[in-house]
């Protein structure tokens, strides 16, 4: 094969896209055998478009002052539809009553509410912001507060996600088997990608890319030519490194194949009659967690996500079909976790784009916003609580960046994203390696993770 259309093959592989990345990754090399009382797991829900947290998470006690600002219409949920929660230390809440699958899972302590989360620059107050005070850039656009919120640092010479510096600093996966430390069931992620590792993404069936039988002849013969492919041109230096992902990507793929194969009657009980495309993904999760000792891996993060919250028109029908989605996947899942014994080990969270407009614009939906609710879950969480500060429900009030219900955040993703990476084994000293913008808040651990 000549370089050049050697080169197009690991184009087409993908093996040229993460090729800079590997000498990092194999420079370290962690225990081959993982201690299960060590193991810990973050596993990232994003919800991509941009949640209504307001609809998520509504004033039950004082559901006059909902109703007061939202209004009569087709998006404002009546109390009755509401399921009630009774959060530690505060007046009764209601979840949306399609996500009523939560409700046990927050009466056990099994799942807490971080509210009116979102990206910050500094604590800022209204006053602040509209003095225009800094405050973060390209507020209300999808594609930059995605990135804001999976972790891209502004000016950074690296493009890198809190989730994968989390993994470089806890040295997360398996060199020797090939294990990432990081892997996607939602395709790449910045979330997933670290200065110093490599993810993996998966299909969202769990499947992986290099596929054909090696028993056959055709199929050895096959494998053996590729083999012979990436020996090749090794004196071109940013070929042999496209070759050394390429083999990296072919060892972890018979490892994972092994870990999602592998029959496991208590994660498909666990996930029995829950069918969503949600579910599927973090039934993948699920199982690469119940082989995490083959594995040999102590510290694993993972990435999974759904999309349809943008929802600008009909949102009372869009959003309910979301959480019909969420909430019992995310019930599912942890079942699964107890299931498999490992439900202290492990903590899902949501994330977002942003939250939307309290107001309801002229299609029945509502628009780009900021701050907004999210939920953490697993047997490490100090659930049954919410953590940071309701905001103040009045359109062109205290809380709102102008007049149509866009809540300024009282809680940063940086102070919830650290109290996940210090629970997940990242020291104090280190933490400004993972979210260097930190020190800018007094308050560095929410408190939601024991």
């Amino acid at each position: 094969m000549t370089p050049v259309r050697r080169r197009d093959f690991l184009c087409a592989t993908g093996a040229f896209s993460a090729g800079a990345l590997f000498p990092a990754l194999a420079a370290w090399t962690p225990a081959a055998h993982a201690q299960a009382a060590d193991y810990r797991a973050l596993v990232c829900v994003f919800l991509y478009g941009g949640n209504d947290g307001n609809n998520m998470v509504v004033p039950y006690d004082d559901y006059a002052s909902y109703a007061a600002s939202r209004g009569n219409t087709s998006v404002t949920l009546g109390k009755s539809e509401l399921v009630p929660i009774t959060p530690k230390g505060l007046q009764r809440y209601g979840l949306h009553p399609n996500l009523a699958s939560l409700v046990p899972l927050f009466d056990q302590g099994k799942l807490a509410v971080v509210c009116n989360a979102g990206t910050l620059v500094a604590p800022l107050t209204r006053a602040d912001y509209l003095a225009d005070k800094a405050h973060p850039r390209n507020l209300f656009s999808h594609s930059d507060q995605q990135l804001a919120w999976q972790g891209l640092l502004p000016g950074a010479p690296t493009s890198s996600g809190w989730g994968g510096r989390s993994v470089d600093v806890t040295r997360a996966g398996n060199a020797t088997l090939a294990i990432p430390g990081m892997v996607s069931l939602s395709g790449d992620a910045l979330f997933t990608v670290g200065v110093a590792t490599l993810p993996v993404a998966l299909a969202r069936d769990g499947s992986l890319g290099l596929s054909g039988s090696r028993g056959s002849t055709e199929g050895k013969i096959r494998y053996d030519a590729l083999n012979r492919i990436l020996e090749a041109d090794r004196d071109h230096l940013l070929i042999a490194k496209a070759s050394d992902v390429m083999a990296l990507a072919i060892q972890s793929s018979d490892a994972l194949s092994g870990a999602l194969d592998a029959p496991n009657a208590a994660v498909d009980a666990a996930f029995a009659g829950t069918n969503s495309g949600l579910a599927d993904q973090l039934y993948q999760v699920a199982k690469l967690i119940a082989a995490r000792a083959s594995l040999g891996v102590t510290r694993q993060g993972f990435f999974v996500s759904m999309g349809g919250y943008d929802t600008h028109n009909e949102q009372r029908g869009e959003q309910a079909a979301r959480f019909d989605e969420l909430g019992p996947a995310l019930a599912a899942f942890a079942r699964a976790m107890d299931a498999i014994g490992a439900g202290d080990y492990v903590t899902a969270f949501t994330l977002s784009d942003f939250g939307r407009t309290f107001r309801v614009n002229a299609n029945a939906g509502t628009d780009h916003a900021w701050g907004s609710h999210h939920f953490v879950l697993g047997g490490a969480v100090n659930g049954g609580a919410f953590y940071g500060r309701i905001p103040n429900l009045t359109m062109n009030g205290p809380d709102d960046a102008g007049d149509d219900g866009r809540w300024i955040p009282t809680t940063s993703i940086e102070q919830y994203g650290a109290t996940l990476a210090r629970w997940f084994g990242v020291p104090a000293a280190q933490m400004p390696q993972v979210f260097p913008n930190l020190g800018a808040f007094a308050v560095a651990d929410l408190g939601f993770l024991k």
